[in-house]
């Protein structure tokens, strides 16, 4: 049952990244033809301003995540209640006082950001995008609490449903209302969200309260010694994005904040699909600390040597198909967009091979290096991205973010092959060697066929066989690979010794 478990949650994760991942796409087209590019800037431009206020959360839904699983191994269901709880009225109290601080604050942050002429519909959707935030500060306590009890099927279940009524609530009101009607369909997400998840995280820990009001303080000092770390990670996290979007704003234009915008969610979604696997083995660590901590490194080791051979070939083919990926979502091959999603899924590659590192020190506890990488990440995207931004604009604005993030990542698997003393050369696995030649080789090429022959030939037709050519090659290649079989043999031993075990 375990295994099968973990088998439910990973797929379940998978498909809720699929899910939204399509979802986005339909929502974005239909804001640029409803609302445009500019104002889908200023959307973007609040998003990111008003999370600059969870730094109140003092990291503690992954505190949460972490001993809610740390007492549900030992049979102390308890002390699990007393940990949502406690993490629930913190959280509750702190962001709401935040947020009501800070509001006068982040309206003086959006006059130097944003146009002068659209900051009086930036200021008035601003109240909803934080009374969102708080809901949704709320409900993540409360998903931390599924994932800590390994039912992260749950979660994301909940995260499709919530997503598709945001959906059509969007495509309902924001004709209607501007952007106004997607503000009141976040709120309508957030609220759903909070209250199916707590209906849930209720069914799993029988000792919670309909409402939460016991708060411990030898809980509160115990989840909030490990959750200071985690805060510092959730700081530096949730500065990064609105230091490169200001950045952009202010050595650009709000329609390159705009397409930066699309080009990252097109690449986070992307990651998200990776690393979704390999989040589920946060919960799984936590357990194994506690029971069997020497089989940690085995694995660490497996797990990056699945995020290889996926990681290069996949990155590599999306890059190859930005441009008609471009020409699908927004209805033409647009400059920047191309720039930043490529920039942006050559920085995400790095940072998705940190993630077996990056999952297991979380799990186990030791997030040390976690924390020094995420602060340099912040560091040099602050200085590099202002630096570059003043020489090259917006381009150069991404650059810096995008080095940030391949320096800060390097640090994570480095620090964790040195600390634990395991050859450096496993970063390059034996066995996937061929596959990066290959998609390097590949992906120059189309890069250069692109460029020379778009004079000559249909672009647009030109892209398309790219990109079928390269995913021909990789098919073959991904096939022919060991891991493949590796892969095969898991999934069929898992699914027979399930049957067995109902037989």
């Amino acid at each position: 049952m375990h295994t099968r478990r973990i088998l439910i949650n990973a797929i379940m994760s998978i498909s809720q990244v699929i899910v939204i991942s399509i979802v986005l796409f339909f929502l974005y087209r239909f804001l640029l033809k409803t609302i445009g590019i500019e104002k889908l800037g200023i959307w973007s431009l609040i998003l990111a301003t008003t999370s600059v206020t969870q730094i109140a959360n003092m990291g503690l839904s992954g505190s949460v995540v972490k001993f809610v699983a740390k007492y549900s191994a030992k049979g102390e269901p308890d002390n699990a209640s007393k940990v949502i709880q406690t993490a629930t009225l913190s959280i509750a109290i702190s962001i709401g006082i935040i947020l009501l601080a800070l509001y006068p604050a982040l309206k003086l942050i959006l006059g130097l950001i944003i146009v002068p002429e659209s900051l009086s519909l930036a200021c008035e959707i601003l109240p909803f995008s934080l009374f969102a935030l708080w809901i949704l500060t709320i409900a993540n306590i409360f998903n931390a609490g599924l994932d800590g009890c390994q039912r992260i099927y749950i979660r994301n279940v909940l995260l499709m449903v919530g997503f598709l009524l945001y959906f059509f609530l969007a495509l309902v009101l924001t004709p209607r209302y501007g952007l106004i009607g997607l503000a009141y369909a976040q709120v309508a997400q957030n609220s759903f969200i909070f209250f199916c998840s707590w209906f849930f995280i209720k069914r799993f820990i029988a000792s919670l309260p309909v409402i939460p009001y016991q708060w411990d303080r030898n809980t509160f000092k115990e989840i909030i010694c490990y959750g200071i770390h985690f805060n510092m990670i959730s700081i530096t996290i949730m500065l990064c994005d609105p230091i490169t979007k200001a950045l952009l704003s202010k050595f650009s234009s709000l329609s390159m904040v705009g397409y930066y915008e699309m080009a990252n969610k097109m690449v986070l979604q992307f990651r998200s699909l990776l690393l979704s696997v390999n989040q589920v083995l946060v919960p799984e660590i936590a357990n194994l600390q506690e029971r069997l901590p020497e089989k940690i490194k085995s694995v660490y080791i497996a797990s990056y040597r699945l995020f290889f051979y996926l990681s290069v070939p996949l990155f590599s083919l999306l890059i190859v198909s930005t441009p008609a990926i471009s020409d699908l979502w927004i209805g033409g091959v647009k400059q920047y967009f191309v720039i930043f999603a490529t920039l942006l899924l050559i920085g995400r590659f790095f940072n998705t091979l940190e993630g077996p590192a990056y999952f297991v020190n979380l799990g186990s506890g030791r997030i040390a290096w976690n924390v020094i990488s995420h602060l340099i990440k912040t560091g040099l995207n602050l200085g590099l991205g202002a630096f570059l931004g003043l020489l090259f604009g917006g381009t150069g604005v991404v650059v810096g973010w995008v080095m940030s993030l391949i320096i800060g990542s390097c640090i994570i698997f480095f620090s964790y092959h040195i600390k634990n003393k395991i050859s450096l050369m496993e970063l390059l696995p034996k066995a996937s060697r061929l596959i990066l030649i290959m998609c390097l080789v590949i992906v120059t090429a189309s890069f250069l066929i692109q460029n020379g022959l778009n004079q000559l030939y249909n672009l647009s037709l030109l892209n398309y066989i790219i990109i079928i050519f390269f995913s021909i090659i990789i098919f073959i290649l991904l096939w022919l690979h060991p891991m493949r079989r590796c892969l095969i043999g898991w999934i069929n031993n898992d699914l027979l010794n399930n049957k067995k075990v109902k037989a």
